[in-house]
């Protein structure tokens, strides 16, 4: 069977173009013959690498021009990725997938992404993210940039090809193959300040001839350190704004300290204590041991606070959690592909590929802290969590009164608190292919396993801290206890065991060409397991939560593809998948077209329907328990800042804890994804590529969200836990108790299928060539994203509110969406000249906007600043809390994040024999990112910018001949 076509020469200048920016070539013949390969997408081999779907291309040469010293990194310069993503540079937020980076295309979350290694899934990593669209997590560390050759990036529905998860697209990383010779290269990076700084050396060696010798063999490596880089060190972002606004980077950071406050209890028995000026009397904090550089005085101005603080003219003890804040956590990653071709004849051939990934990252912690004045949860795996507050009775030898019992806050100082998170990933795959007759076939064995090795420290060990309590022990005595603390090892993993197997052939020919046909399947085993310390499964640990799984299930598929060239100009081709799940099956179609009008304008058109099966962690036996920090009770505290009678202000702002159940009952969400685009090529050395989007997934998984269980009490009886002494309920306008309004504890929730969303939008990508004689080529790329709409309807019969440009969750008070911006864009050139090679570009986001314009089916007629200063006598609707940021206002004055503008510059220089030296400059005008009220800690968006400011990238390789 012959392997080759011929192709219109307007269709190989678009591969070309896609193919790579430093397209330099001279045009080829029309009828010059392509070889045809396997896009991602498919599984038919094809000569124009431009089908019925829109497939990106990302070479090493384009890679190595964006400075990119990760995956994730190199994939957030790609238009078409937005945000949901999770990302390991720090801890701060106390992420449930700490260590690990994710892609998230079209914003619709990192479960919604397919990621591919050489046409293969890779396992997901072991991690139970109770997060909307982060159920599945696929880290991208795993892949060093590199090992890649080129990405394929399928911006299309492709589950009918690929099954789960392939929602919003597929990322193929290609490996490289058939290598011979050797070559190793080093970088180092870091910005103008000596902060961010990463070092790598990579390498590659090969031998054998695959076609002379009947093999090939080769190994590649890759080292890679990075360095830790406190907050405070970071200058590349708004340091004033963070700290007037976010009382971060000033002098105060926390009054909890190896100093202890006492807060007396208000009401015997009732365990109600207050930290506002209102009680004053009845808050008292010692000073003595503290740093005299730390004591000082609390001011409204100076120090953020507002005039109902308990601070406010109070000396006390700070302690400087700023210290402990990082904007990157040291890491250190190692990463080894080798693989083995050997051809046993013919028409048959072997491969074989062994792959080990190990990636530490290494993060700061702040001493634990105890602050009773709210009680916290003690999880354990056997049995009910446990509200735990430790009260001080009249009589202990800290206790200050005499008469009456205290709350108590104080911090372990001296003590490690920090963590490590350590990822282990495991790749075997071995198979056989070749060709039988008219059939081109391949069969694989893969068994992919990550590991996960989570080391915690410093946290609170309760049979130590009660003794507080039961043996009048003095919270001096306990900081200085080492007992007092421990430090914890949770183990977890997760694999893939997979047979798989594939054959394509053609059926005959139409009038275009050959009707290609491919069918294959594959059975699949997915395991998850995660096990907790056993003291923290004991119940023996204050303040931390389990994640305890143990799932596994098979799954069984197979699909059929058909390509059918009616006409020269002509094309269809139609895809389906039947996967079945232990709980679930389900039947996906897909078809599309491409007609060519001309050697000019070619369009095409997909339509397709996809799934997304549960995650394991969603309905496998465990659970996942949670805090849900500065969580706001809107029936004690319905305007997030003002408590009711019998309320206070601890209901504004606290720390809950949840028990998220999985459902074995869970069905699959569904999508329907439509595409329609034109190729455009109005001069040989122009190409336009325009394609518009539509996208939407119905009967969504999701955990209960929080918020809405406690607003709707009516809705979910009982899974609200709250207090029922008397003393402590709600009072009406006669001063009498209301029952069912004592303060929160714990909140219930499990996962359901919810709701729906739908974006659409538009792709832009254009390529130019230009001809300067001996002075060069220059090559011209744009790849720009406009995002046309985004609605979510959070539960079904709701509104859908299109929230592009804005923060979802706050446009739409009712949704869980994240930030939407509606341009994205890179605008690139690179000019070559014999042993030279310089790229400019520039990337741009456009701005967030954080007002709040609908909850819901209420339509507010004058939208509000979440952050900003309310209207005079404004009553928050039922369910909303306002950022209360009173400062906010001094800064911004658009109720929004801004847009962010960078540029960058890279040079290749190739003189040098077998060498070839590399320079990248990042952020070349050291543009600050955007201030962002919302992150409190950076100062700035993670998901869409960065506080590295100008940052420098020096490589060198040499290739050994």
């Amino acid at each position: 069977m012959s392997n080759r076509i011929v192709v219109k020469r307007s269709v190989a200048a678009v591969a070309m173009a896609l193919a790579s920016v430093s397209v330099v070539h001279a045009q080829q013949a029309d009828q010059a013959p392509v070889q045809k390969v396997y896009v991602t997408g498919s599984n038919i081999k094809r000569a124009d690498k431009e089908g019925t779907s829109p497939v990106t291309t990302m070479t090493a040469k384009e890679i190595a021009a964006t400075g990119a010293n990760t995956v994730a990194e190199l994939l957030h310069s790609i238009p078409a990725f937005g945000t949901g993503t999770s990302n390991d540079i720090s801890d701060n937020s106390g992420s449930f997938s700490k260590g690990a980076s994710t892609a998230s295309m079209r914003n619709l979350g990192s479960s919604s992404t397919l990621v591919l290694l050489n046409g293969r899934r890779i396992a997901a990593s072991a991690y139970a993210d109770p997060n909307n669209g982060k159920s599945t997590t696929y880290d991208l560390n795993n892949i060093p940039v590199s090992a890649i050759e080129r990405v394929e990036v399928f911006k299309d529905g492709a589950s009918a090809v690929y099954g789960s998860d392939a929602i919003a697209g597929v990322i193929n990383f290609i490996t490289k193959t058939d290598y011979q010779g050797a070559t190793i290269s080093a970088s180092t990076s870091a910005n103008d300040n000596g902060q961010f700084n990463r070092n790598n050396v990579n390498g590659v060696v090969g031998f054998g001839d695959l076609d002379k010798d009947r093999y090939n063999a080769f190994i590649s490596f890759d080292l890679g350190t990075r360095g830790r880089t406190g907050i405070k060190d970071v200058n590349d972002i708004n340091k004033a704004a963070l700290a007037d606004v976010n009382n971060r980077l000033n002098q105060y950071s926390s009054y909890v300290s190896g100093s202890p406050f006492f807060f007396r209890e208000r009401t015997p028995g009732a365990k109600n204590f207050s930290t506002n000026s209102a009680y004053n009397a009845d808050i008292i904090n010692r000073t003595a041991g503290c740093d005299p550089s730390q004591l000082i005085t609390g001011d409204i101005a100076k120090h953020n606070l507002t005039a109902s603080s308990m601070l406010v003219g109070r000396q006390f003890c700070n302690f400087d959690l700023n210290d402990y804040y990082e904007a990157q956590g040291k890491g250190n990653d190692a990463n080894v592909l080798s693989k083995l071709t050997v051809k046993l004849g013919e028409n048959l051939t072997s491969f074989t590929e062994l792959g080990f990934t190990r990636n530490e990252r290494n993060y700061t912690g702040a001493p634990r802290s105890l602050n009773s004045v709210s009680p916290t949860t003690v999880f354990r795996i056997n049995g009910l969590p446990t509200s735990y507050q430790l009260i001080l009775p009249a009589g202990h030898p800290d206790n200050p009164w005499s008469n009456s019992n205290s709350a108590v806050a104080f911090r372990m100082v001296g003590t490690n608190s920090n963590s490590t998170n350590v990822n282990t990933t495991y790749r075997f795959l071995t198979g056989l292919k070749g060709t039988a007759g008219n059939w081109d076939w391949e069969t694989g064995l893969l068994v992919n396993r990550t590991e996960r090795d989570e080391k915690l420290g410093g946290f609170l060990y309760r049979p130590v801290i009660d003794r507080i309590v039961t043996e009048n022990r003095t919270i001096a005595a306990t900081i200085a206890d080492p007992n007092a603390v421990r430090n914890l090892a949770n183990k977890n993993y997760s694999q893939v065991n997979q047979i798989d197997a594939k054959g394509s052939t053609t059926l005959g020919t139409l009038a275009g060409g050959d009707i290609g046909l491919a069918v294959g399947g594959e059975i699949r085993q997915e395991k998850i397991g995660l096990t907790s310390d056993p003291e923290l499964a004991a119940g023996n640990i204050i303040g931390l939560s389990n994640s305890v799984m143990d799932g596994r299930r098979i799954v069984k598929s197979g699909f059929v593809e058909l390509r059918t060239p009616f006409t020269k100009d002509f094309e269809m081709d139609f895809a389906g998948r039947y996967d079945k799940y232990p709980t679930a099956k389900s039947f996906v179609p897909k078809v599309g077209a491409k007609w060519t009008v001309s050697d000019q304008i070619t369009f095409r058109s997909t339509f397709a329907k996809g799934f997304r099966a549960p995650a394991l962690t969603q309905v496998s036996p465990g659970g996942v328990q949670t805090f849900n920090n500065g969580f706001v009770d809107t029936v004690r505290c319905p305007d997030g800042t003002n408590p009711l009678p019998g309320a206070d202000k601890t209901d504004c702002s606290k720390s809950i804890s949840s028990v998220s159940t999985p459902n074995p009952e869970l069905k699959n969400e569904t999508s329907k994804s439509f595409s329609f685009g034109a190729i455009l090529n109005p001069t040989k050395n122009l190409d336009v590529l325009v394609d518009y989007y539509k996208i939407r997934k119905e009967n969504e998984t999701a955990l209960l969200s929080a918020s809405y269980v406690v607003a709707h009490p009516e809705l979910f009886p009982g899974l609200a836990i709250r207090d029922t002494n008397p003393a402590n309920l709600l009072l009406d306008a006669n001063g009498k108790p209301i029952p069912g309004t004592g303060p929160l504890s714990a909140i219930n929730r499990t996962y359901v299928n919810q709701g729906s969303t739908e974006t659409s939008g538009l792709d832009f990508e254009v390529a130019h060539r230009l001809s300067l004689g001996e002075n060069g080529r220059l090559t011209t790329r744009l790849n720009y994203s406009y995002t046309l709409s985004f609605k979510r309807a959070e539960r079904p019969g709701e509104t859908e509110a299109n929230v592009v440009g804005y923060n979802g969750g706050l446009s739409d008070w009712a949704t869980s969406v994240g930030d939407i911006p509606r341009h994205r864009g890179t605008l690139s050139t690179t000019w070559t000249r014999d042993v030279h090679s310089v790229t400019g570009s520039v990337d741009y986001v456009s701005p967030i906007s954080l007002m709040l314009r609908s909850n819901n089916n209420v339509t507010y007629p004058v939208p509000m600043c979440y952050y900003g200063t309310l209207p005079a006598g404004f009553v928050a609707p039922k369910g909303v809390s306002f950022g209360g940021l009173p400062k906010y206002n001094n800064w911004v004055d658009n109720c929004s994040v801004a847009e962010w503008v960078t540029f960058n510059v890279a040079y290749t220089y190739t003189g040098f024999k077998n060498w070839t030296l590399s320079a990248n400059v990042k952020n070349l005008f050291d543009t600050p990112a955007p201030y962002d009220p919302r992150n409190a800690t950076e100062g700035f968006n993670t998901q869409l910018h960065n506080g590295m400011g100008r940052y420098f990238r020096l490589t060198a390789s040499y290739q050994f001949k």
